[in-house]
């Protein structure tokens, strides 16, 4: 990498909470150590899913309502950008389900009687990538940031709300082209819903994060309630299998945009 300077930003766009530190981890603490600055930006509110207890047993994994699950998944993110000095940004859409108290509650492709369960003034993620005024936001906030790079989700993913963030971050690099002219897009390797990895998209950007697999680690480990073995799993065997390919112990890939095309 480039010799850096403190004024140089690495900024991450993620669906949810450890998406960041899970796919790019290696990436975002090589760059801090470089001398860069980090930003996340938090895409969804992180409302739903699975918790897992302090001790990590999964066999008593819990649910929490909606406003406590997204308080813990916030508190957690904080603790992983605390590690590098980073800022976190949240946009706040909700995600597509849910825990009530009661039952899950799946949220709908349509707007028809939608209600958000925490911000009454947003419409969930999978259906804002789809509107320019919620691209814009995102617009808006890179080029206040102005980074040097933007690494995000992959549209191989099979995550809705992590194909909906790669959308919405291409959609804002598109709007702003001139203003985000200098800034290089990247897209990391499919989450954890592709745990044994999907096809090569042609990745031509491999990092080597030999030396910074500790801290991808401690970043990993912020997210304690989502941190199962099968994840754990998944981050040593993915950073092996691409550290192989570039001949190191462990290493990241990334898939360059290629913002030359001007269709639809």
């Amino acid at each position: 990498m480039t010799p850096l300077t403190r004024s140089d930003l690495l900024v991450a766009v993620a669906a949810h909470a450890d998406d960041a530190e899970l796919n790019a981890g290696g990436l975002m603490a090589k760059w801090h150590a470089g001398g860069g600055s980090v930003a996340i930006v938090m895409v969804t509110n992180n409302c739903s899913g699975i918790l897992l207890p302090g001790d990590g047993d999964e066999l008593k994994s819990f649910q929490l309502p909606p406003e406590e699950t997204s308080a813990l998944r916030h508190r957690e993110q904080e603790e992983a950008a605390s590690l590098l000095g980073a800022r976190v940004h949240y946009l706040g859409y909700p995600q597509r389900h849910f825990f009530n108290g009661k039952e899950v509650v799946s949220i709908g492709y349509g707007e028809s009687g939608f209600r958000s369960a925490l911000l009454d003034d947003l419409p969930p993620l999978i259906i804002a990538y789809r509107k320019a005024e919620h691209v814009r936001r995102l617009a808006d906030l890179l080029v206040q940031l102005a980074p040097r790079r933007v690494v995000t989700q992959i549209s191989t993913d099979i995550d809705p709300e992590h194909l909906a963030v790669c959308s919405m971050t291409w959609q804002a690099f598109r709007m702003e082209r001139e203003r985000l002219a200098n800034t290089h897009l990247q897209f990391w390797s499919p989450g954890t819903s592709c745990p044994g990895g999907t096809f090569d998209p042609g990745y031509d950007r491999f990092e080597d994060i030999t030396p910074y697999y500790r801290m991808k680690r401690a970043l990993c480990a912020s997210h304690r309630s989502q941190m199962t073995a099968a994840r754990w799993d998944m981050v040593e065997k993915r950073a092996l299998h691409w550290g192989r390919i570039l001949g190191v112990e462990y290493a990241e890939p990334y898939k360059s945009a290629n913002r030359t095309y001007d269709g639809c």
